[in-house]
């Protein structure tokens, strides 16, 4: 568990009408400095949600962390856990993710656990690729995670390599109970910048040009 201080920016306006210019201030930010960037859709019933958000800004970005909002009352480890595993491989290392919504701790703590079980369920050498033989990869480096909670129940393994990351690390807030105990990064509250599109300017000037470094290392985001 590491409390990162460095500022970071939630997106006050972001939603699937706002996509298209959000990524291209995210671009903004990536080139500017910022380490960390919220993605979650701040509409109701929007058809994307913080994994989707996250995919297509990755594709405009280099060195920014992206960390997908989920809400643990609707999803579930298996699809969650494939949609963590592709960001984390479509970014070359940079996912992370975090909660939009309260949920039961115990159900919250259990989706954290099964999930990042499903992510590690190959080995990082798992994948082998042999023309040869025509084999893909080592079934002894892939294991079934056979988990069985109060609220969830997963066999395994995912279907999707393990990404860079290995399970990209969840974030969380101070105070927030047994998250903070399943929680890889805690992030300051007053360190984050509610930022709406027409404050752009504003975020690129607060820009932390040598921040970061320490978020940045664990995401595996060369520097």
């Amino acid at each position: 568990m590491t409390k990162i201080e460095q500022l970071c920016i939630a997106p006050s306006d972001l939603d699937s009408s706002t996509l298209p210019h959000w990524a291209d201030a995210i671009e903004k930010l990536d080139a500017a400095g910022w380490p960390l960037v919220l993605l979650a859709s701040t509409a109701e019933n929007d058809p994307l949600d913080g994994l989707a958000l996250a995919a297509f800004c990755a594709a405009k970005t280099n060195r920014i962390g992206l960390c997908a909002g989920v809400d643990p009352e609707t999803v579930e480890p298996y699809t969650l856990a494939r949609g963590l595993a592709a960001l984390d491989h479509f970014s070359k290392g940079r996912a992370a993710w975090h909660f939009i919504a309260a949920a039961d701790p115990a159900q919250a703590t259990e989706l954290i656990d099964a999930t990042q079980r499903l992510l590690l369920s190959w080995d990082a050498d798992a994948v082998v690729e042999d023309a040869e033989t025509g084999l893909f990869s080592n079934s002894n480096a892939v294991r079934a995670v056979n988990f069985a909670g109060s609220f969830f129940t997963v066999a395994g393994p995912l279907s999707t390599p393990q990404p860079p990351q290995g399970a990209p690390p969840f974030v969380t807030l101070p105070g927030r109970g047994e998250l903070n105990s399943s929680a890889e990064l805690i992030l300051d509250e007053a360190q984050i910048l509610q930022c709406s599109l027409a404050d752009i300017s504003t975020a690129l000037d607060r820009a932390p040009k040598t921040e970061g470094a320490r978020l940045r290392q664990r995401l595996g985001v060369k520097q």
